[in-house]
């Protein structure tokens, strides 16, 4: 066979085991694009519903209308100083946050045991810190919220301190701690638009959480806190426009906070009585309580 023929032959082999140009090899590339962009819009979806869930709203814990709200603890805790308290507002809710020092004043990693309970009636929600965080560089805070009003770091009440946060309206409670560095949460939620049945009595030196205005009896309670610096309350009750009965309670205190007073009166005048409670500091004319005694 001539050379020629040779290559004739294998040019003619070359070109039946080699594709046609306008036979394109198949791809799935279109498929795998839409299939793509189909995932990133529903992922793109499900990120913005849940960054428009608030902070104080978001999560499984659930929230108590009354109560028991918390029972918190942390193990080699070392908390002892109240070193702030922030408030802040968002859509349906509202949240507390109290950080907490150390001795050294360095931040706290762990805050120890601590309860929190709700009285819906009174709106008071009151947190009853370690027995071992004893001072605190917050004494009050005015809160311009439509649910927390004020917030009040007393002694007296608990071994330790207690924090109460005084709700404008009724509401629900949740909290819960971090560690380093140590915190402690409080969510509030709206429960219905009308305000605290029987909410405490304040004025700027004096908070009377009991009695309540309205019908009472004796043994009659008078219980609150007296304003940093109010050294003693007078209590008085008067009927018909004449003092029937005054009493002193002494509230001295080497801490900048609010402290506890308490008194019981077993006996008293009766029908339409108003119990008068007031610092001995000339800055306001205290807390007026209107009752019904039998």
């Amino acid at each position: 066979m001539t050379r020629l023929a040779v290559l004739t032959m294998a040019a003619l082999a070359l070109t039946a085991c080699t594709p046609a140009e306008s036979e394109p090899a198949p791809t799935t590339t279109a498929p795998v694009e839409t299939s793509t962009t189909t995932t990133i819009a529903a992922s793109t979806t499900t990120v913005a519903a849940v960054a428009a869930v608030p902070d104080c709203l978001a999560g499984n814990l659930p929230f108590a209308e009354q109560g028991i709200v918390a029972a918190l603890d942390s193990p080699q805790h070392d908390a002892a100083i109240v070193g702030g308290i922030r408030w802040h507002a968002e859509e349906g809710c509202e949240r507390v946050i109290i950080e907490f020092l150390a001795e050294g004043g360095s931040p706290a990693t762990r805050l120890g045991p601590l309860g929190v309970t709700l009285a819906a009636d009174t709106g008071i929600v009151r947190i009853a810190l370690p027995e071992e965080v004893e001072t605190t560089a917050i004494g009050d805070s005015l809160i311009a919220g439509n649910l927390v009003e004020r917030i009040y770091v007393v002694e007296g009440i608990e071994d330790g301190l207690v924090v109460d946060i005084h709700l404008a309206a009724r509401g629900a409670v949740r909290a819960f701690t971090t560690n380093s560095p140590s915190r402690l949460v409080v969510d509030v939620r709206p429960t219905s638009e009308d305000p605290v049945a029987s909410p405490a009595s304040a004025s700027g030196s004096v908070v009377v959480s009991s009695p309540l205005p309205g019908p009472s009896l004796y043994p009659l309670q008078v219980a609150g806190y007296a304003a940093p610096g109010v050294e003693a309350v007078r209590i008085t009750l008067s009927s018909d426009g004449r003092t029937t009965l005054e009493r002193s309670v002494s509230t001295v205190s080497d801490n900048h906070v609010w402290s506890f007073f308490g008194i019981t009166i077993s006996d008293g005048p009766s029908d339409l009585v108003l119990v008068q409670v007031t610092g001995d500091t000339a800055t306001d004319d205290g807390v007026t309580v209107e009752l019904d005694l039998p």
